[in-house]
């Protein structure tokens, strides 16, 4: 889908902040804006046609953001909300699967808050070749059970340091980092997908517009490592021709899982291979490069078939 024929739907009470959000996404963003003041005439619109993102205040005086997102849900599970409050949003994260969004922002927000979430979820198509000293920014995701460390790889990375004590991610979470591949640029966006079953019904929408997946396991974890197969069958389900890596991380700890067992799997899907430790270091870099050079590829293939 292009940029411009996405759309998203604003809905608030206070007629300031739905102007003030609007304004914004329109003068920086090239999504259709449809923006309403009370959640009656956003249900309504919800009932014409499908969005990509919708944002929506939780305590409204007719129809409640909650009850907006599960319908939103039951009509396109692939529509991704985020919901937005003046008040504690413990209590709505809580709740049951069908009535809970994808991110939460508290009021006050600044508009930089939301368009980083906003441009993570729904990122500018790749334009191979920018002008200047402008990454090229792509999005792409990491899948893998609870535990396998998928955030602390990300952190560990970025920042060259490892915390033992990190709290697994909660549904989804997104991070960017910089590399560059051939001379260009690049910004990831990059998709920790939470690994409970419990958030599956969330990741099926971030796979959208992703430019490469890597799966990842732990090697002292042979569950997880069974359960790769699930995560195939999901990333090949909802983005069938993006390069996946495979990742067997936590070498540092007793294996379950030999290297070559692992490899074997890899051979028989086709798949680049890689080994890391978030306690040493060792592998991580040489993963995210590749991941980055095989999104820059597949990216660059897409622009050219789109000619």
């Amino acid at each position: 889908m292009a940029e411009s024929q996405r759309h998203i739907l604003i809905v608030d009470n206070d007629a300031r902040i739905v102007e003030e959000i609007a304004r914004g996404l329109s003068d920086q963003t090239t999504f259709q804006i449809h923006a309403f003041t009370n959640g009656t005439a956003a249900r309504a619109a919800l009932r014409q046609m499908t969005f990509d993102l919708i944002i929506a205040d939780w305590k409204m005086a007719d129809v409640d953001g909650l009850t907006l997102i599960r319908e939103a849900k039951a009509q396109s599970p692939e529509t991704v909300t985020v919901l937005m409050s003046a008040y504690e949003l413990t209590e709505a994260k809580s709740l049951s699967e069908d009535s809970t969004a994808h991110h939460y922002l508290t009021k006050p927000f600044t508009m930089d808050e939301l368009l980083s979430v906003v441009n993570s979820i729904l990122p500018p198509a790749p334009l191979i070749g920018a002008v200047g000293d402008a990454p090229l920014v792509l999005k792409v995701v990491l899948g893998g059970d609870a535990n396998v460390g998928k955030t602390s790889l990300i952190e560990r990375y970025c920042t060259c340091e490892f915390d033992p004590e990190r709290e697994m991610t909660i549904g989804v979470d997104f991070h960017l980092y910089d590399a560059r591949v051939e001379q260009m640029p690049l910004r990831l966006i990059v998709w920790d997908l939470g690994g409970q079953e419990r958030f599956s019904f969330a990741r099926r929408a971030f796979y959208r517009g992703t430019q490469a997946i890597g799966l990842i396991f732990d090697v002292s974890n042979r569950t997880s490592f069974y359960n790769l197969m699930r995560w195939w069958r999901e990333a090949r389900e909802f983005a069938p021709d993006i390069p996946i890596l495979l990742l067997a991380n936590k070498t540092d700890l007793p294996r379950q899982v030999p290297r070559d067992e692992a490899q074997q799997i890899a051979h028989a899907w086709n798949t680049p291979f890689f080994e890391s430790s978030c306690a040493s270091g060792d592998g991580i870099n040489e993963f995210f490069e590749a991941l980055a050079f095989h999104a820059w590829r597949h990216a660059q293939q897409k622009n050219a078939e789109a000619g």
